[in-house]
C-alpha cells in the first residue's frame, strides 16, 4: 500500500496541475511532502516502537495514512494537498517501521529470510503495479480515485491488525524516549533530504542550499553528540553501526544500491518517450521488467538466505545490479526493445538476490528489543539513498541538457521533445557510468560483511 501510493501520485501529476492549477514549486513538493515525512521519521517511530509496543502503532498508521488519503482527494488547493500527502507520508512511517519487525518477531528464526521475502515482495508489487493502476483510476475516474482506493484497504487492515496480531513487548518497565535525539535526527535528515531534491533544481550552491546544509550539519553533529555522550537510551545506538559488522555493512550495502537503481527507471522513461518516441504506456510496460524480477526473485533469495546466509546472496546480487547498470551505459538511440528488457531484466535479478538476503541479515544481526530501530535505519537508508539516485541524475544531467529541459525532466511534470538526441544519451552513459562504479563499491562492501548464521541470530549482537 505505501510503495503502490509514492508510485501512483507520478502518473497523476499532470492531471493534478492542470485540475486545481498547480505552480511548479507546488508540483514538486506533492512527492515530496510524503517522502520527507515518511524518511525523517522512520527511525524515530521504529524506536517509539520497541519501547511502547509495534501493534498499536502499526493500526495507528493505516489510521493516519487512510485520513490522509481521505483528505488529499478532497482537498481543493495546492497547500491542502501538499498537507495531506504529508499527513499520508506520516502513517507511511508507523507502517514501514513496524512491518518488517512485527515479521521478525512472528517468525522463527529458520524462517526470517522466507518470510521477510514475501513481505519484500509485496512492496515490488506496489511499485510494480503503481503506474499500471493509478493510469486506469485517473483515465477512469479522475485523479481523486488514486487515494480514495486506500480507503477500504486501510479499514480492512486496522481491523484485521487489532483481531490478528498480538503484541510482543514485554510488560515491564521502559526506559525513556530520547527526544532530543529524535528531534535533532529528524532535522538533520529532512535538510539533507529536502538539498538532495531540490538541489538540482534551485542550485546547490543557492541560499536555501547552503542554509539548509549549515542547520543539517550542526543538527547531525549536535545528534551525534546527544546520542555518544548524552542520551542513556539512545534513539539510534551508535554502536550498532561501530561494533556490529554486518548490520552496518547491510546498511551501507542498502545505501549503495538504491543510490545506484533509484535513477534507473526516470533516466530511461525520458530515453524511451523523448529519444525513441514511444507512448508513456508503452515505455511503463517496457519498464516493468525490472520490478517484476525483483517481486519474482525475493521470496526465493530469502529462503535461500534462510539456509546459506546472507553473504553470498547479497555479494552476487550486488555484482549482477552492477553488470546490468554497466551494460545500460552501452545503449544508444536506436538500441532495440529486447536489448533493453534485457538489461533491466538483469539488474532486476540483482536486486532480487540482494533485498530479501540483506533485510534479513539487518533483522537478525540485533536483539529483538531494537528491532523497530533495525527497521527504521533500513527504511531511512532505503529513501536517502533514492533522494542521493534522483539528486545525482539530476546534477549529471544538467551537464548536458538546457535548464529549462532540465527542470521539466527533473520534476517529472513533462518530456521535452527539444532535449538534444546526443546530449542526453551521452549525459545517461555518465550517469550508468557513474552508477556503475557505487555497484561495484557495494559489491566489494558486501563481500566483506562478515558471515551470519543461517538459522541463528548473528554472533555479535548489539
Amino acid at each position: 500500500m505505501t510503495p503502490l501510493d509514492g508510485s501512483i501520485v507520478i502518473i497523476a501529476i499532470p492531471s493534478i496541475a492542470s485540475s486545481i492549477n498547480l505552480e511548479l514549486e507546488s508540483v514538486v513538493w506533492i512527492p515530496l511532502a510524503y517522502l520527507l515525512f515518511l524518511t525523517v521519521l522512520l527511525v524515530t517511530v521504529g524506536r517509539l516502537a520497541d519501547l511502547k509496543g509495534r501493534r498499536n502503532l502499526y493500526a495507528l498508521g493505516f489510521v493516519i495514512f487512510t485520513t490522509g488519503s481521505v483528505l488529499c482527494g478532497l482537498s481543493a488547493t495546492d497547500l491542502q494537498l501538499i498537507a495531506f500527502r504529508a499527513m499520508q507520508g506520516i502513517g507511511a512511517a508507523f507502517i514501514l517501521a513496524n512491518s518488517a519487525a512485527i515479521v521478525t518477531d512472528t517468525f522463527p528464526e529458520h524462517e526470517r529470510g522466507k518470510a521477510l521475502g514475501i513481505n519484500t515482495m509485496a512492496v515490488y508489487i506496489g511499485l510494480t503495479s503503481g503506474p499500471v493502476i493509478g493510469g486506469i483510476l485517473v483515465q477512469s475516474y479522475g485523479w481523486r480515485s488514486i487515494f480514495f482506493v486506500n480507503v477500504p484497504i486501510g479499514i480492512v487492515v486496522v481491523a484485521l491488525t487489532m483481531l490478528k496480531l498480538k503484541e510482543t513487548v514485554a510488560k515491564q518497565r521502559q526506559p525513556s524516549f530520547d527526544i532530543p535525539g529524535a528531534v535533532t535526527l529528524s532535522i538533520a535528515l529532512a535538510c539533507l533530504l529536502v538539498i538532495l531534491t531540490l538541489g538540482a533544481v534551485y542550485g546547490w550552491f543557492s541560499a536555501p542550499s547552503l542554509i539548509l546544509l549549515i542547520v543539517g550539519t550542526v543538527t547531525f553533529l549536535t545528534f551525534l553528540y546527544v546520542e555518544g555522550r548524552l542520551a542513556r537510551h539512545p534513539t539510534l545506538d551508535l554502536s550498532l553501526f561501530t561494533k556490529n559488522r554486518l548490520f552496518a555493512a547491510a546498511n551501507a550495502t542498502a545505501l549503495l544500491i538504491y543510490v545506484a537503481v533509484n535513477g534507473v527507471t526516470l533516466a530511461l522513461s525520458i530515453f524511451l518517450q523523448s529519444i525513441q518516441g514511444l507512448s508513456p504506456e508503452t515505455a511503463g510496460l517496457y519498464l516493468i521488467a525490472q520490478p517484476a524480477a525483483m517481486a519474482l526473485l525475493s521470496p526465493v533469495s530469502g529462503w535461500l538466505s534462510d539456509r546459506f546466509g546472507s553473504r553470498l546472496l547479497t555479494s552476487l546480487g550486488m555484482l549482477l545490479v552492477t553488470v546490468g547498470l554497466y551494460l545500460l551505459s552501452q545503449l544508444n538511440a536506436v538500441s532495440s526493445a529486447l536489448d533493453l528488457i534485457l538489461r533491466l531484466v538483469i539488474v532486476g535479478v540483482g536486486f532480487g538476490l540482494f533485498s530479501s538476503p540483506n533485510t534479513s541479515a539487518v533483522m537478525g544481526s540485533v536483539k529483538p528489543v531494537k528491532l523497530g530501530v533495525a527497521a527504521g535505519t533500513l527504511g531511512t537508508m532505503r529513501f536517502m539513498g533514492q533522494s542521493v539516485g534522483l539528486a545525482l541524475l539530476g546534477t549529471v544531467l544538467a551537464v548536458a541538457l538546457p535548464p529549462q529541459a532540465l527542470l521539466a525532466v527533473f520534476t517529472g511534470v513533462s518530456t521535452n521533445s527539444s532535449i538534444g538526441t546526443a546530449q542526453f544519451i551521452q549525459g545517461m552513459k555518465d550517469f550508468f557510468v557513474i552508477v556503475t562504479c557505487i555497484g561495484l563499491v557495494g559489491t566489494l562492501i558486501s563481500a566483506a560483511r562478515g558471515r551470519d548464521n543461517p538459522g541463528k541470530v548473528a554472533s555479535g549482537v548489539v
